[in-house]
């Protein structure tokens, strides 16, 4: 069997699980201290047919047990806690591209053995697998009392050769203070839009409103899978905290490769009492125009902050070179936090074609949002491509 193309992070983490049974059933003995399995996680780097390093499990109990070994998928919650996704048909698609040498243990007290696992045909699966190596253990013999059916994971990041890295963004990140004088909560999201894992790491800084650096809030290496997403829990607590604006800029990269992210701010309402400034698209029209009309546009814009705020802009056209062909200054009136508002303009006669839309809104120099969206504009019932 193919091995020598693996490339292999082990994290060589050691999961106990020991099993449910009677108080009178453990006191006999202070040896039943479950199964063992090493390693806990397999990072490897492969192709079609390699062969993943063993998995050894120990039978660390005064009993033999019984372990039926199969394959799920795996996943992950916001917060990182794993989903461990086992039904038929995740049974089915786990067989199909990681195959294993034994479906089923029978070790005495203090015995061992391994399991191999091998890559299946992965050429209809882009960039990676998150296949999840179940081990279900049953106690044998006779024992006093009732007793629990055990389960343990052994998860698997298998990346494929020659994979493009992912895509990571910073989605959002909330703002919080529990009550005035508490520390700043900052919770960024991560979501990655690719099709491999990655692990990233870096900081979040703080800044005043001239962009001076007050603090810089760690990030740890954190790995994130394809379509998932992972949000951070950072606290900052300053000795002081004058009223005026403040920016939450994030620096995270992912393998070398910087993520990207877009600004965010707060502001001090009182010594110690912040209130966030954010804003979020919810609609914009049109979507397409007829050429050499003027053309109305209206964008609907959402408070999603703690603080009342204008929104002062443009939205520029530009042609599929970046070439900007209308620009559109665009204000609203006060928007309360939880409310809505309107942006209106006037959209030029234009030639057809394709176009880009990008709308950017500020209010008081803090960034609100900044987005695009296509614009076709049509000739007759024709639109003409660029």
């Amino acid at each position: 069997m193919r091995n020598h193309k693996v490339m292999l992070l082990l994290t060589f983490g050691i999961v106990l699980f020991a099993f449910s049974v009677s108080v009178s059933a453990q006191a006999g003995s202070s040896t039943n201290r479950g199964v063992l399995v090493s390693p806990a996680r397999l990072v490897a780097t492969v192709d079609t047919g390699d062969q993943l390093p063993p998995v050894l499990v120990k039978n660390a109990t005064d009993s033999r047990v019984e372990i039926t070994c199969y394959v799920g998928r795996g996943e992950h919650r916001w917060n990182g806690s794993p989903l461990y996704l086992d039904s038929p048909a995740e049974r089915a698609w786990g067989a199909r591209y990681l195959g294993l040498d034994k479906n089923k243990l029978e070790l005495e007290p203090g015995e061992s053995d391994a399991i191999v696992a091998t890559v299946g045909d992965v050429s209809d699966i882009q960039g990676g697998l998150y296949p999840v190596i179940f081990l279900e253990i049953t106690p044998k013999g006779k024992r006093e009392g009732a007793m629990a059916v055990s389960r343990l994971a052994v998860l698997t990041l298998l990346q494929f050769a020659g994979s493009r890295p992912s895509d990571l963004t910073v989605t959002t990140l909330d703002i919080q203070q529990a009550s005035p004088g508490e520390a700043i909560g900052v919770y960024p999201l991560v979501t990655n839009y690719g099709n491999v894992h990655a692990t990233f790491s870096g900081y979040i800084e703080i800044a005043d409103v001239a962009g001076e650096p007050l603090s810089r809030l760690p990030v740890q290496p954190v790995t994130v899978l394809p379509g998932c997403s992972r949000q951070l829990a950072l606290s900052w607590q300053p000795e002081s905290l004058p009223v005026g604006m403040y920016h939450v800029n994030p620096h995270l990269s992912a393998g070398g490769r910087p993520i990207e992210a877009g600004q965010w701010a707060f502001r001090v309402v009182e010594p110690y009492q912040v209130a966030t400034i954010q804003g979020e698209l919810v609609s914009w029209y049109p979507k397409q125009i007829y050429a050499a009309n003027t053309t109305p546009f209206t964008a609907v814009v959402h408070n999603s902050g703690t603080d009342a705020w204008r929104a002062l802009g443009a939205l520029m056209v530009m042609d599929p070179m970046g070439h900007i062909k209308a620009r559109v200054s665009l204000e609203s009136g006060e928007i309360l936090p939880g409310g809505s508002g309107e942006l209106t303009g006037v959209l030029p006669p234009l030639s057809p074609g394709r176009y880009v839309m990008r709308m950017s809104l500020s209010s008081e120099g803090v960034p609100l949002l900044d987005t695009e969206r296509t614009l076709d504009v049509m000739a007759g019932d024709t639109i003409a491509r660029q």
